[in-house]
């Protein structure tokens, strides 16, 4: 198979090669599964390094070429020499960026294909071939259309920061109530730039992207037919007037004065509204999240969530 030297771009065979016959570069192929977290983070850095390694090699490319067009060497020269290295550099910088924000962008929309090959595989053609009778019926006056709210499209699932949504709407498809709050959790982490430290500041229920947390309360909103979501719970929340004891007692995350424990939550559909998903606290309800209590985190959520349109 043939590749191409990511430094020099020349071509090699991929059974026959170790290193670059221009560039010298190692050639040997990245152990592990390509979904191996440790195996991820050696590809990050070792980008860094093709990218140092690229930028060395064309200035040396460079530098050789102005070598050969001006022989003699002289202190004009090497001004000169150094005004074009300059820029390079600039220039290296620019083109950097611009393929950092390709990736960015590409890892977007592939999590957008992911998501759009997960809804198809759930279509129901039949059913669509139902309501296209049904339009015809309306078309010729036999049958009086729906209302608005009743032929509403489902909201389509977006990210500003490329979350795959896919996991938690076919999680809440089929019910699985405690891995979809689970898998909330991990979303709100990813979202936040949290992951490694595996809780929420203040700072950071702050500035959570308004469209991821649009996103979340709307898949459970359309999966619990209205029963959770985060809007359910902030109209409970301002019917108790911002009273977290008895905002706990609604919802059942508190029971018989008894602050409840995340493995006693109610995970099925028979649960009050409002009930999940639990956002501002995992373990207890009485305890919070990292530096801040539960009832500061949902104060900070639902503030954050009055500011998404």
């Amino acid at each position: 198979m043939i590749n191409h030297c990511p430094v020099c771009d020349t071509e090699y065979l991929e059974e026959e090669h170790q290193r670059c016959s221009q560039c010298g570069w190692d050639l040997t192929p990245v152990p592990g599964s390509p979904s191996s977290k440790l195996r991820k983070a050696f590809v990050a850095k070792q980008q860094i390094q093709i990218d140092w390694a690229r930028k060395m090699w064309m200035r040396h490319q460079m530098q050789g070429e102005f070598n050969h067009q001006h022989p003699a060497g002289n202190a004009s020269q090497s001004e000169r020499f150094s005004q074009l290295e300059n820029q390079f550099n600039e220039r290296f910088n620019q083109v950097t960026t611009q393929l950092q924000e390709a990736r960015e962008e590409r890892a977007y929309i592939q999590s957008q294909l992911e998501w759009i090959s997960t809804y198809l595989q759930g279509v129901n053609f039949p059913q669509i071939e139902t309501v296209l009778g049904q339009v015809s019926d309306w078309m010729q006056g036999s049958v009086v259309p729906p209302t608005p709210e009743e032929t509403a499209e489902p909201f389509y699932p977006s990210s500003e920061v490329g979350i795959d949504y896919s996991r938690l709407m076919n999680l809440l498809s089929k019910e699985k109530w405690r891995k979809a709050d689970e898998e909330t959790w991990a979303i709100a982490l990813k979202a936040a730039v949290r992951e490694e430290e595996g809780w929420l500041s203040l700072e950071d229920l702050q500035r959570f992207p308004k469209t991821d947390l649009a996103t979340l309360d709307w898949i459970w909103d359309y999966y619990s037919h209205g029963q959770f979501g985060l809007r359910v719970q902030q109209q409970i929340w301002e019917t108790v007037q911002g009273d977290y004891t008895e905002f706990c007692d609604r919802v059942r995350w508190r029971v018989q004065e008894n602050w409840i424990y995340y493995d006693e939550l109610d995970f099925s559909l028979e649960a009050v509204p409002g009930h999940l998903p639990a956002i501002a606290w995992r373990k207890r309800a009485c305890y919070g999240v990292g530096k801040s209590t539960a009832q500061e985190a949902l104060i900070t959520l639902f503030d954050a969530l009055q500011k998404v349109q």
